[in-house]
């Protein structure tokens, strides 16, 4: 099965709602601070910085990186999810500008920003080494940047990876408010999509190296990984990671 924009974006228009409502919990309790941390951690200097959020949703870090007094530029290709995005950020008082844009076909000139940042994106798309040069153009040379992903379908394809899920017990955990979306139709879209077959973050960092991408710092979190035995050795499968490069 091969899978295509028109999918993807119909999926997530029809996660929208519920998708921004577990967002806006996430914001409202505190656990962005989780988030927050990490990326402070690994900003360049500077008070206001200019960020591209790369498939902003609705609009989690455009919220918490604008009300550190950056200057946020968001871009999402489902108009639902950036409906959703514009009316949270009101919400907070965070003055941000989004657009409608494909994550692989940035329409920016190069060099325009600080930082490229992106959360739970690159799993899901169907050319993620073109949309890395992307991001990579239009990041000024020094600039970072940090993408949040996980091995969120490799279960399907990589037998250890199935295995662990099985036995481990760590769970992925359950979307909220899902309302009447059957999930399965992601499972569907992301068996065509090329990284539900690549473990990660090798392949992100096998790539980015030749790419030119430098200081690359990773990390997988033990503590959100897999642990399978094999002939007495144990080993840790990421579920999720975090990446940050510089340009």
């Amino acid at each position: 099965m091969e899978s295509n924009l028109k999918d993807i974006e119909g999926y997530w228009t029809l996660r929208a709602e519920g998708y921004s409502a577990s967002i806006m919990e996430t914001i409202e309790d505190g656990r962005f601070n989780h988030w927050l941390g990490i990326i402070k951690k690994h900003l360049p200097d500077g008070s206001c910085l200019k960020i591209l959020d790369v498939g902003c949703g609705p609009g989690f870090f455009p919220i918490i990186l604008g009300r550190e007094g950056h200057s946020v530029t968001a871009v999402d290709y489902t108009e639902a999810m950036l409906d959703q995005a514009r009316c949270n950020c009101s919400r907070y008082g965070v003055d941000v500008d989004f657009r409608r844009m494909d994550a692989q076909s940035l329409e920016f000139d190069d060099c325009q920003f600080d930082v490229v940042i992106s959360r739970n994106l690159v799993w899901d798309l169907e050319s993620p080494r073109r949309a890395y040069a992307e991001w990579l153009r239009v990041l000024r040379p020094g600039g970072k940047m940090m993408i949040f992903d996980g091995n969120h379908y490799l279960y399907k394809f990589d037998e250890e990876y199935a295995r662990a899920q099985r036995d481990s017990d760590v769970h992925e955990e359950s979307h909220k408010h899902m309302g009447n979306v059957d999930a399965r139709i992601m499972e569907r879209i992301a068996e065509g999509l090329p990284l539900s077959r690549e473990r990660r973050p090798q392949w992100d960092v096998d790539n980015l190296i030749e790419m030119g991408a430098s200081n690359i710092v990773v990390d997988t979190d033990g503590r959100d990984s897999y642990k399978l035995k094999v002939g007495g050795e144990t080993l840790y499968l990421p579920r999720t990671f975090f990446i940050c490069v510089t340009k």
